[in-house]
């Protein structure tokens, strides 16, 4: 029998080892091998995908498997909470918990390698997913290109994500939407500059692109009741202060939960950007092709594991978060349900200061295990 109060404290130790080596996108290669140093002392079959993210299949000899994931990359931010186990990374740090989802995922590896080693036949196999670059966007939709889910003959898959704003411990999902899909907007604009005493000689792009984010905004206000989020973080234009600017380009991002939502505001961005061209006379492009789909869980799914979730700390959510995760290109492969596991802490993931009661971790390691034993 496992003791889950030694393992709550070896799953403490792997978070912050792998805290102290955060790496970026697909450039996770000391994370990669520290997880597949712990995973070799398994009883599993362990493989790379896609140069460092990880696989581990643990065969119970069902015709089934059920796959767990967990994020493996860091984030570009200089950490600055003075903790012992700090990034020893500089500019790099994991303040967004992917070292606690890890950690967890580990932990449910030994839970699974106990039950091998007691020669217990669950119903399903299990294939544990150590995934890179999440925070990039490419790293879900390049895992399902491998066909790894048809060559384990996946039923569903699940994962789950430490939630600051939640209580300590608890847990929890919903039926249906539950993740925004995120897109990148970016809109360049080109115009003439002229000096700002001879302003009729030039097309002023920078007052083209003010009147562009003023006027999407009052649309999106007035014309899209939907819940969404249209917001532009970046803008970049002109290079002398008494020079009409000939170029401006803005940052954004869009999350929407449904396809017309998304439509609609696309549709507005271009038809406000020919009435640009004509009053201006600039050039405008809209570029929104860089985009993640909304985490919709499978509502079958869902009504199949809540009863087991009643024997957790479980709350269903009320409504979806606008946060973004690419976990949603596995669900248009396959029934998935993801999860939050509350923190408590208040922390804003993404901080520098990002930090978390480890203890904790453990709780999801039970949610996975919970999981993998129900009957689908």
């Amino acid at each position: 029998m496992l003791d889950f109060n030694q393992l709550s404290h070896d799953l403490i130790q792997y978070r912050r080892d792998l805290h102290q080596i955060p790496e970026l996108g697909f450039y996770v290669y000391k994370t990669s091998a520290y997880v597949r140093q712990v995973l070799s002392q398994l009883s599993c079959r362990v493989e790379t995908i896609l140069q460092t993210g990880v696989i581990a299949f643990f065969d119970f000899g069902g015709s089934e498997t059920l796959a767990f994931r967990a994020d493996m990359d860091a984030l570009p931010i200089q950490e600055e909470t003075g903790l012992p186990y700090a990034s020893t990374h500089e500019g790099c740090m994991h303040a967004c918990g992917h070292d606690g989802h890890m950690a967890g995922l580990l932990g449910f590896a030994r839970v699974l390698d106990q039950y091998m080693q007691e020669g217990l036949k669950p119903r399903y196999n299990a294939l544990l997913l150590f995934q890179p670059a999440e925070e990039t966007i490419d790293g879900a939709l390049r895992i399902c290109g491998t066909h790894i889910f048809d060559q384990y003959n996946i039923k569903a898959i699940f994962g789950l994500h430490l939630w600051p704003m939640l209580q300590r411990g608890e847990i929890a999902s919903r039926p249906g939407p539950m993740m925004a899909k995120s897109t990148s907007v970016a809109v360049q604009i080109e115009g003439v500059s002229a000096h700002c005493g001879e302003p009729e000689k030039g097309k002023d792009a920078l007052e083209a692109a003010c009147r562009f984010v003023s006027d999407i905004y009052t649309y999106k206000t007035i014309y899209v009741p939907d819940r969404c989020v249209l917001k532009f973080g970046k803008m970049e234009s002109g290079t002398v202060r008494n020079a009409i600017s000939p170029y401006s380009r803005l940052d954004g991002t869009m999350r929407t939960f449904n396809d017309t939502t998304w439509d609609n505001l696309v549709n507005a961005m271009q038809h406000l950007g020919q009435e640009l061209e004509h009053a201006y006379g600039i050039k405008f492009s809209l570029d929104v092709s860089k985009s993640h789909p909304a985490v919709i869980n499978n509502e079958d799914l869902y009504r199949q594991v809540k009863p087991l979730l009643m024997n957790l700390n479980y709350v269903e959510l009320r409504r979806p978060v606008m946060i973004a995760e690419d976990f949603s290109f596995f669900e248009q492969q396959m029934p998935g349900i993801f999860f939050f596991l509350g923190t408590g802490s208040g922390i804003p993931l993404h901080s520098d200061n990002y930090d978390f009661d480890d203890s904790v971790i453990i709780e999801g390691v039970k949610l996975f295990d919970t999981l993998f034993k129900a009957e689908l």
